[in-house]
């Protein structure tokens, strides 16, 4: 008697695994579609809304007063004021600093912005931009600050200037004070 292998033909094998991958499948989209594949945030990406715990009340009166008592010692001209006007030698005007906050071309317009380190509310600004035998001439008004004040700023188009180094020379004045700086810009 002869035994006859019985072997899955070609066709036979091509649907079984189709059928499993059809099945893993099924159970792939399952298990995304109830959240298991999604990221879940860890606890050090999530963000607590509720009311501080006593630790962090207490951590933060104690930085608060211990930072009240550190600005209570410090002097009234720190880095962030301005130094107080000096007098000037023979004038009955005090000096004043006068800084460049802001210098650069912006498309057609070249923009200058100064800080003057006192409150003047009625002076005004003088810009002299010089390159060689050439020379524009702006002018605005001051506005006070918290604490300083502001040239209301400059904006010159490119077309009055040329292309290269020009020479910037900004004058502040007013009935009691005055101030100046120089500075380099280029124009592109």
């Amino acid at each position: 008697m002869r035994i006859i292998k019985h072997r899955p033909s070609k066709k036979n094998l091509i649907l079984i695994f189709a059928s499993i991958l059809l099945a893993g499948a099924i159970v792939c989209g399952a298990l995304y579609s109830l959240g298991y594949f999604t990221a879940k945030p860890t606890p050090a990406t999530t963000i607590n809304y509720g009311p501080p715990t006593t630790d962090q009340t207490t951590t933060g009166a104690a930085i608060k007063s211990s930072s009240a008592n550190s600005s209570a010692g410090k002097s009234t001209n720190s880095s962030d004021t301005p130094p107080a006007p000096t007098p000037i030698t023979g004038s009955t005007k005090k000096s004043v600093q006068v800084s460049i906050t802001a210098s650069g071309q912006n498309n057609s317009l070249y923009q200058i912005r100064a800080l003057i380190g006192a409150l003047m509310d009625d002076g005004t600004c003088t810009l002299v931009l010089t390159q060689g035998p050439n020379s524009v001439t702006k002018t605005a008004t001051t506005q006070a600050l918290a604490s300083s004040s502001t040239c209301r700023g400059f904006d010159i188009p490119v077309s009055e200037l040329g292309t290269g180094q020009w020479q910037l020379d900004l004058s502040v004045s007013s009935p009691t004070l005055i101030g100046s700086v120089n500075s380099t810009i280029t124009v592109k």
